[in-house]
């Protein structure tokens, strides 16, 4: 695709989607690699419409968790200084007590969200801009598939979403691979830091993305277009099938619902229930826990410990959510 029937292509989305405008102010992530790079460029050059340029700020963190890091740094730093139209720029590094041994991208990327939240109260961003691209959105759903996660996390990652706390994360990138990236900009992007840790394979995502990934594409060259298509197929039968599990969800709070109903059916109407209340770290397994219990008719009471502040707890027809 030419680069300039591309960028059309991507304002187009921008409209229809209606991920962002002049009105907005934008915090964009930039991790000094080239894709958060890019993004930045496309968003200050001068080359959107009038009417859909936000504000522009910029965030980079450094995480102190590679040998480059300070290199890194000091590029972001240049770049930020060379970006026009800036309404700030701000540079945070994490500070550990210990360097994370397990975990170390969870443990990084809820650090790193929590300062982002933070900065953009600070500079009067309304959205924080990531350059998640296709290539990621398949990694997302094949992790999360392999996981075991729950239907509405193997739709993918959204392109905008409300977060908790007010501010709305956009991915514009989202239905773009990374190749088609270098031609969003007219200015290419000339240097930028290759995250080595991306190349170690004891990391799932990167096992996914050097070797489950390319598989996939040998048995089909099209497996990255077709699980894309199934993600967006499964957003359109939760769509669909909304209304009748928020029903459900009625009954089971007014004590009516139908216990008899297949297992399969009643985890889905559990987990739209308990995500109403912000309960979302349960494991099917204690779902299921719960739904024996209901579906004992031998018994009218009893108790599903969930963590050590939330239980379900059974009387009779009715099931709560205890919180302590």
């Amino acid at each position: 695709m030419q680069p300039r029937v591309l960028r059309a292509n991507l304002i187009r989305h921008i409209r229809e989607q209606q991920l962002f405008d002049a009105t907005d102010h934008v915090l964009v992530a930039v991790s000094g690699g080239q894709d958060s790079l890019r993004l930045l460029r496309w968003l200050t050059e001068g080359d959107l419409p009038q009417d859909l340029q936000p504000k522009v700020s910029a965030i980079y963190i450094n995480h102190q968790l590679r040998s480059d890091a300070p290199h890194e740094e000091a590029l972001v730093r240049q770049v930020f200084a060379q970006t026009p139209h800036l309404q700030s720029a701000t540079v945070r590094t994490l500070d550990w007590a210990a360097a994370p041994t397990v975990s170390v991208e969870e443990q990084a990327r809820e650090k790193r969200y929590g300062i982002m939240f933070s900065v953009a109260k600070q500079v009067g961003a309304n959205m924080i801009v990531t350059a998640h691209h296709r290539n990621d959105q398949v990694e997302t759903i094949l992790y999360k598939l392999a996981r075991g996660s729950r239907l509405e996390q193997l739709t993918g990652m959204p392109a905008k979403q409300r977060l908790a706390n007010g501010l709305q994360l956009v991915r514009p990138f989202l239905g773009l691979s990374k190749m088609a990236l270098k031609d969003i900009v007219k200015e290419p992007v000339q240097e930028w830091i290759d995250d080595y840790t991306n190349d170690d394979q004891r990391y799932a995502r990167n096992r996914l993305r050097h070797a489950v990934i390319p598989d996939l594409q040998h048995i089909n060259k099209q497996a990255m277009t077709h699980i894309i298509d199934f993600a967006d197929q499964l957003t359109a039968l939760q769509a669909l099938a909304a209304p009748q599990i928020d029903q459900y969800v009625v009954a089971l709070e007014a004590g009516q619902l139908d216990w008899e109903l297949p297992q399969e059916q009643l985890l889905l109407v559990l987990q739209q229930w308990l995500k109403k209340q912000q309960v979302l770290d349960i494991k099917n397994r204690q779902l299921q826990q719960a739904i024996q219990l209901m579906k004992n008719k031998n018994v009218a009471a009893g108790t599903i410990h969930l963590n050590d502040h939330q239980r379900l707890i059974r009387d009779h027809q009715w099931l709560s959510l205890v919180k302590s």
